[in-house]
């Protein structure tokens, strides 16, 4: 009876030793699991915005979206700063230069054939780290709110914290017209325009907060530094201070400068890089509305006009995924309105471009697009004074993705546009992204050989902007000028 207490004693000791480790093993995974990535997400019929923020405690670089077998995108919006490119596997990556940082977050909008159940997602940090997967489902959008019965301390919803406007021109004068923007304000609601206590224009935003409007100083408005103001229908307001100048000191226009465009050639493809620029009346502003081909807008943007007439907006990449088809361009400078059209259509090969049209020195510069498959591609990496940095052959995958990076070392590379140079099958492109400030477009001259026998003929590669004329010469090792078609 005494040694069956024993092995009775001992087997109760075994069973709390085993109970002990398994809770020694099971408390830490319980304890320390923690949710790193919170994705959530609101729709309404075939669109879906969805909120990624970082709990976590590693920088986010990148996120890859993707859906069902049975359902497509049809197009995507994301914040300023951020990229997306949709794959030929339907799958979006949107990166930046700048990552999503702990607690930070990022809002990106997409539209699909039919209305999607979830939406699968992958967040990735340094080095194409995966951080964490998953999937979300939409919630419905919560039902917006009747502007009209907003009373009370609920009507001043109109200013936000990172409400901003613009004036051009900068420096305006009396008895002028000017163009008033802003974004980030209280969508569809009514604001009014002061100078001082002056109320010299009212108008609405649109459904993402943005306005853009036209006013005229009064011809009595002293010259003088005054406060411009926007005002929503609380009395909140967000002011800017300028110096308002004389009426005669403005320079005379001497001769009417028509209201002109140009850099747009008539066929554009996916991936291409274009600047545009034009005429207007000097000391004055240009709006430019971008139509695609169902006459929607889908970019407006603005430009001041200098003292000479001359105006340009930012460099434009084509979307490597946007539709073929016509699209239009509408300028107006508050007195008249001109168009342009051209045709986006397939007709390149090697589709690549920036992730970002402007780098950091010291940033990575990365390229991605798409190339024919399961072939070596060569890649050629020039600075601004055209010296060589990088040449590299690659083999491109069975899925055509195209996959290029750059460290760049921050006092050593130099600034200004550098251009990658890729060539598959004779096919060669021009690709350019900015270092230290917005890239142009220069004039690239690339022979197909190094060395030709006198029976030979030099094949020439130029690229530069659309439309300009391009005079060449060609000197013989006597000096003589030779001709050529």
């Amino acid at each position: 009876m005494q040694h069956m207490s024993k092995a009775s004693t001992r087997g109760v000791f075994l069973s709390l030793v085993l109970l002990c480790l398994t809770v020694a093993i099971i408390i830490p995974i319980n304890a320390y699991a923690t949710e790193t990535i919170n994705a959530k997400s609101f729709s309404f019929e075939e669109t879906t915005i969805i909120e990624f923020t970082n709990s976590g405690k590693e920088d986010v670089n990148s996120f890859r979206i993707w859906l069902g077998s049975d359902i497509n995108f049809k197009s995507f919006k994301t914040e300023s700063g951020w990229i997306g490119q949709k794959t030929p596997q339907g799958v979006i990556i949107f990166t930046s230069s700048e990552s999503v940082k702990p607690g930070e977050s990022i809002k990106i909008g997409v539209k699909t054939d039919k209305t999607n159940s979830g939406i699968n997602w992958k967040a990735l940090g340094e080095n194409e780290k995966q951080i964490e997967t998953g999937k979300t489902i939409p919630k419905e959008l919560p039902k917006p709110i009747n502007n009209e019965k907003i009373t009370g301390e609920n009507s001043g919803n109109g200013i936000l914290s990172d409400s901003v406007f613009r004036i051009i021109p900068d420096k305006p004068n009396a008895g002028s017209t000017i163009r008033v923007t802003g974004d980030n304000f209280g969508s569809l609601q009514q604001f009014d325009f002061y100078i001082n206590t002056n109320k010299i224009g009212t108008f609405e935003t649109d459904g993402k907060g943005h306005f853009i409007s036209t006013v005229i100083i009064p011809k009595d408005q002293n010259a003088d530094r005054v406060d411009f103001s926007v005002k929503d229908k609380a009395g909140n307001e967000k002011k800017i201070s300028l110096r308002i100048m004389e009426a005669e000191t403005r320079k005379p226009v001497t001769e009417n400068i028509k209201l002109t465009i140009k850099g747009i050639p008539d066929v554009l493809h996916r991936g291409d890089f274009i600047e545009v620029s034009g005429t207007a009346q000097p000391n004055g502003g240009i709006t430019a509305s971008v139509k695609n081909i169902d006459e929607t807008i889908i970019n407006t943007r603005t430009a001041e006009v200098d003292s000479k007439g001359e105006w340009k907006v930012e460099p434009i990449i084509v979307p490597i995924d946007a539709p073929f088809g016509r699209y239009t361009a509408v300028i107006s400078d508050g007195r008249e309105e001109i168009s342009t059209t051209w045709i986006v259509e397939s007709g390149k090969v090697i589709i690549i471009t920036p992730t970002s049209l402007e780098f950091n020195p010291g940033d990575i510069m990365k390229f991605n697009g798409t190339s024919p498959p399961s072939k070596t591609l060569e890649i050629i990496l020039k600075d601004p004074l055209g010296d060589e940095k990088v040449s590299d052959i690659i083999q491109v995958s069975e899925s055509g993705i195209v996959e290029f990076a750059y460290p760049t070392k921050a006092n050593v590379d130099k600034k200004g546009t550098w251009t990658l140079i890729a060539i598959q099958d004779g096919s060669r492109e021009f690709i350019f992204a900015g270092l230290g400030e917005a890239p142009s477009i220069p004039i690239n001259i690339e022979f197909d050989k190094l060395n030709y026998k006198s029976t030979e003929t030099a094949t020439i590669s130029l690229t530069g902007k659309p439309l300009d004329t391009l005079n060449m010469l060609i000197i013989d090792p006597s000096d003589k000028t030779k001709q050529f078609s």
